[in-house]
């Protein structure tokens, strides 16, 4: 009976240390991977993004002359509208690299928040256009930075105030034309020519890589003849003092401004460029003596000169041509290649081709025709007009003429 007893209990204690032992095992086991997952989870490295650094452009840094310039010109208003990054793009697909936009424009109203010097009052004023935002998305895409700043031709002011205009020889203010309200200011006017300088100055801070000059010039239209400048009045007095005086010719009075504002940009390493009237290319003597726009002596200080040629506004038989209209290799090539013989041997010379259908058949052969005379001329670039600024179709003829599609 003992026996029973004694091997009953040797049963029961087996079977409690053989649970004991499972549980101890499987404790153990879940212990291990409790640990196992817990050092996964710790040891296992989390997906790191990898951020690739790109390339970036200074867009404060001014940016040099391409070889071949390839401009367009915008207006004030585009660059206030949200369609101006959708014609960069477009411009930046087409290859071009400059963009000119206006700062001052014909009517004489400024762009940007300056103070009222000289001439300028509040009418005047009008800051639409963010100089540092329009140099940035300029930049951005590769592009040279251009304010385009109208000079002597200058309606507001001419119509607010009448000293600041030529006089006439039979007494009282002259203007050029009776039926249409005055438009130009005398530029050899002291107060006239500082002011405009003082825009340049304003400008030139502001970070754009030129400043180019339209209308730097006299007045062509109405009786010239009729009209006194400043200068001349000037020279009169200085000539009946002194007989040795020689008297100074309007393409001394240009020259003269134009040097004065290339000191000025020079200070900020900004270039300086100047628009010319289309005929001035050819350099006959009634021109120069009209404009005061001699090639020779403005060049001296100037980066760029940028004539005018337009085949559109030229007489139709200009050049003894039959369609000179429809004819702008011819007009172009002419134009360039004379711009090029009688500018400074360190000047650029960059046309303005027409790219809109004013008085012209405008199509892919006409833009076409443009863009080769100014290659076979050797000059050193274009730049398109359109004051509407409506280029898309032409941003496309240029990108067929390239071969960039």
């Amino acid at each position: 009976m003992k026996i029973k007893y004694v091997l009953f209990f040797l049963l029961i204690f087996s079977i409690s240390c053989t649970e004991k032992k499972d549980n101890e095992i499987k404790n153990d086991v879940e212990s291990k991977i409790v640990k196992t997952d817990t050092l996964e989870k710790v040891a296992k490295p989390e997906k790191q993004k990898i951020k690739i650094e790109q390339p970036k452009h200074d867009i404060t840094k001014k940016i040099q002359y391409e070889k071949f310039t390839k401009g367009i010109y915008l207006t004030a208003y585009t660059i206030n509208t949200p369609k101006f990054h959708a014609v960069l793009d477009s411009a930046e697909a087409a290859g071009i690299n400059t963009l000119i936009f206006d700062i001052k424009n014909m009517n004489g109203h400024v762009f940007l928040r300056m103070q009222q010097t000289g001439f300028l009052t509040s009418e005047n004023i009008k800051p639409i256009v963010n100089i540092n935002k329009v140099v940035k998305a300029a930049h951005k895409r590769n592009m040279r930075a251009v304010a385009r700043v109208v000079m002597f031709h200058d309606q507001l002011t001419a119509q607010r105030d009448s000293i600041l205009r030529p006089e006439n020889i039979n007494g009282g203010v002259w203007k050029e034309s009776k039926r249409k309200k005055a438009s130009w200011l005398d530029s050899s006017n002291s107060q006239v020519q500082n002011t405009l300088l003082d825009i340049i100055d304003v400008i030139a801070k502001k970070g754009v890589d030129e400043i180019q000059m339209d209308y730097v010039r006299f007045p062509t239209q109405g009786k010239i003849s009729d009209a006194v400048f400043a200068f001349q009045k000037e020279d009169s007095l200085k000539a009946k003092s002194d007989s040795t005086y020689i008297l100074r010719q309007k393409a001394d009075i240009i020259m003269d401004f134009v040097s004065r504002a290339k000191r000025i940009c020079d200070k900020y390493d900004v270039t300086l460029t100047a628009d010319v009237f289309a005929i001035v290319a050819w350099q006959r003597s009634a021109d120069i003596n009209a404009t005061g726009q001699d090639i020779k002596k403005m060049t001296k200080y100037l980066d760029a000169i940028h004539p005018m040629v337009y085949s559109s506004h030229f007489a139709k038989d200009f050049g003894f041509r039959e369609n000179l209209y429809n004819e702008p290799y011819f007009i172009v090539y002419k134009g360039s290649a004379l711009s090029k013989k009688y500018a400074d041997s360190k000047c650029r010379v960059i046309p303005y081709i027409q790219s809109n259908s004013w008085k012209v058949n405008y199509g892919y052969d006409y833009i076409a025709g443009q863009i080769q005379a100014v290659i076979d001329s050797n000059s050193d670039g274009y730049i398109l007009w359109n004051a509407s600024n409506r280029y898309y179709q032409t941003l496309r003829w240029i990108r067929e003429f390239d071969n960039l599609d």
